[in-house]
């Protein structure tokens, strides 16, 4: 039995890398996705020194090649983890996620491996999965089976061939990888050519799912090269894939839950400007998906790419301009997300727009038109804040809005368009009076939420309040002001206080929340998204 009794042997090896992590923390402030909620990573080769860049734009790390079975056992018995060994410290020493390439692919598989017979193929691979997982605790992720539909192994009968799921040999090496790794390692599939066909995502799709009710899966991989979208300029057979095809097929992934990461991203254009309108194209398809939690390049230097054009930074040092580009893109906000209202009609005339805030968004542009290519526009305005109240608009009306967030390095491009349609009515805006001292009603959090959130006040002891508190009704309405909930209806003590809100019975949309306490009176919206 391969590996069951090594936990003292992998603590050890835990603890010395965590060591290596204190001493060797530090990392460029012009990295190029620091601060971000997902990384930008790239792929070291093996064979090559590390680039003594590469810590300065990325901040995630992929073995090219070091990690392939062919590359590590090309004599049986006979392991070569000095490339792979590297690459490995190099992203530990740094803090950088390491995700491992790959444990089963049928291609650069070893040369002997098809000689032996299937107990024996079984044996080793298991074997093969074990080491890894044991040498390399560390590991954030694996891609575990690299290329089911385009290339399995030889052996893929020794795991279990199709059998009972239609993937039993892909279930086989799961289970191994989620034995073999430390706990917290993430198991991810991996493959290419999946976006733009409709039928190859559904079976991408039935495959995860065979491994997500087995527990054996915890992201998708979608490689993301170039010629998974279009051909390069000048190809003798030019063929493009329609942006919404991709787009549309990356939301059925990501509505699975699980993360998804674009594996290996290129871009391979010899020409720097068609280059760069391409990186725009693509790019923010991917990294503007919030289920999307990582994109990995697949070489950023000249010389030292798989796809030769898809270089980023010259031979010499100089920058190709997609990524002077994509610098200014990352350091930009991400465009909002449209909360409320997006498709609804019977909205008040005076609408209360809500949508998300962007990470490091200073102000955002709000847009109304009457048609949805915004030709004629009814409202253009600049505010700090996530909402914006409308004065009144025209009656059993259409209309079509969206939102962009700006910082120190420039806008983002638009949200969404969302539409909704007016009925008749003007809601009444409640104004909150000059503010007692020490009385407070504060936003609540999480905002939007599902289904609970929290909304705290303050009750103060001054003006011609007693110190013994004071009487607070504390409730929620809908938007026509009808009182959908009463959360607190009795005297309170001076201080701070917090009520938990629950609003799994209620539809989705924008809520008012109003507070009164003696001379106090406040209102504030909270948003339910079921």
């Amino acid at each position: 039995m391969i590996g069951h009794i090594r936990i003292a042997r992998a603590s050890a090896l835990l603890a010395a890398t965590l060591g290596v992590l204190v001493v060797c923390s530090s990392q460029s402030a012009s990295q190029l996705a620091k601060g971000q909620s997902r990384f930008l990573g790239n792929a070291l080769s093996s064979g090559i020194p590390i680039h003594t860049d590469f810590k300065t734009y990325w901040n995630q790390v992929t073995p090219g090649n070091a990690g392939k079975w062919g590359s590590v056992e090309g004599v049986q018995g006979s392991y070569d983890f000095t490339w792979l060994d590297a690459i490995y410290n190099y992203a530990i020493s740094n803090s950088f996620p390491y995700k491992h390439h790959t444990f089963i692919w049928g291609a650069q598989q070893p040369g002997w491996i098809g000689s032996l017979d299937s107990a024996q193929q079984r044996a080793k691979v298991e074997q093969w999965i074990d080491t890894v997982g044991e040498r390399y605790p560390s590991m954030s992720m694996v891609d575990v089976v690299n290329e089911p539909f385009t290339n399995p192994p030889v052996y893929k009968h020794a795991l279990g061939d199709s059998g009972a799921t239609g993937w039993d040999w892909v279930v086989t090496a799961f289970t191994w990888a989620r034995q073999y790794c430390l706990r917290g390692t993430k198991l991810l599939i991996n493959e290419y050519n999946v976006l733009q066909d409709n039928n190859v995502t559904t079976r991408y799709l039935a495959l995860i799912d065979t491994l997500w009710v087995r527990g054996l899966i915890d992201g998708i991989g979608i490689q993301g090269h170039y010629f998974e979208f279009k051909s390069y300029t000048g190809s003798p057979n030019p063929y493009s894939y329609p942006v919404a095809t991709l787009k549309a097929n990356l939301e059925r992934l990501t509505a699975t839950g699980l993360p998804v990461y674009i594996t290996e991203f290129e871009i391979d254009e010899a020409s720097d400007s068609i280059q760069l309108v391409n990186y725009k194209t693509y790019f923010p398809l991917f990294w503007e998906n919030p289920g999307v939690k990582g994109i990995t390049h697949w070489g950023y230097r000249q010389g030292d790419m798989w796809k030769v054009n898809g270089y980023l930074v010259r031979s010499d040092g100089t920058e190709r301009p997609a990524l002077p580009w994509l610098r200014k893109y990352l350091a930009s906000p991400l465009p909002p997300a449209l909360v409320s209202p997006v498709g609804v009609t019977g909205v008040p005339r005076n609408p209360l727009l809500l949508w998300r805030s962007s990470t490091s968004a200073l102000s955002y542009r709000v847009q109304v038109a009457t048609s949805a290519l915004f030709s004629t526009i009814v409202v253009d305005t600049t505010l700090a804040d996530t909402l914006s109240q409308l004065d009144p608009l025209s009656a059993n009306s259409t209309y079509y809005w969206r939102v962009t967030a700006s910082n120190d390095s420039g806008p983002s491009s638009y949200s969404a368009v969302a539409m909704f349609r007016t009925g008749d009515q003007v809601v009444a805006v409640v104004e909150s009076p000059e503010v007692p001292r020490g009385f407070a009603l504060e936003p609540n959090y999480p905002n939007p939420f599902n289904p609970e959130t929290t909304i705290r006040y303050s009750i103060g002891s001054e003006n011609h309040f007693t110190r013994s508190g004071s009487h607070v009704r504390l409730v929620v309405y809908d938007l026509l002001g009808r009182e959908l909930a009463v959360l607190v209806d009795e005297t309170k003590p001076p201080g701070d206080h917090a009520v938990r809100f629950d609003g799994s019975r209620l539809a989705s949309g924008v809520y008012l929340y109003r507070m009164t306490s003696g001379g106090f009176s406040a209102s504030r919206t909270m948003c339910f998204v079921k």
